[in-house]
């Protein structure tokens, strides 16, 4: 009798559809200074360090709404885009995911101004984002390459409008 019930139970173990198998995955909420609030898959969030820490050695739930008021709404997308980009093609394996990434990120800094550039390294350190942070030094590099760093920066240093803050952090 025992191993009747046992074939009943697979039988409609196998015949539940799959996604009611599927895998709920936590969102987690982070909030930039316009108070736009963007919500990211936990394994995204995950990239960060500094998400890593509030959330898994902190015991912060996740439902929690995390401010980062000197992040501006356009750095917050640019961290998530390319943040979800690198652990898709990480999913991916590394001969496919490679060339995939190289052809991301040409396109990803094509039009960003070295400005940009400097504010998103701000960001990407406050994330504690290791590969972003590389990436961005390395495309800045790049950019730096025959060119004046009064010409790099003009915009940023003579501007009296800007709040300058932003690139380079409040203490």
């Amino acid at each position: 009798m025992s191993t009747s019930d046992n074939s009943n139970s697979s039988i409609v173990q196998d015949s539940l559809p799959t996604a009611a198998v599927k895998e709920i995955k936590r969102l987690i909420f982070l909030r930039t200074a316009e108070e736009k609030v963007f919500e990211l898959e936990e394994d995204v969030a995950m990239e960060s360090d500094t998400l890593k820490k509030v959330f898994q050695e902190n015991d912060v739930p996740p439902e929690t709404i995390l401010s980062f008021p000197y992040v501006q709404s356009w750095q917050m997308e640019k961290v998530i885009e390319y943040c979800t980009k690198k652990l898709e093609l990480k999913k991916k394996g590394a001969d496919d995911g490679e060339k995939e990434m190289k052809a991301f990120q040409a396109e990803f800094i094509q039009d960003v101004s070295a400005t940009r550039i400097v504010q998103l390294l701000h960001v990407a350190n406050q994330f504690e984002i290791e590969y972003f942070l590389n990436f961005l030094f390395e495309s800045l590099a790049e950019k730096a390459k025959n060119t004046s760093v009064d010409t790099l920066f003009s915009d940023v240093i003579d501007d009296p409008r800007r709040d300058n803050s932003v690139l380079f952090g409040k203490f």
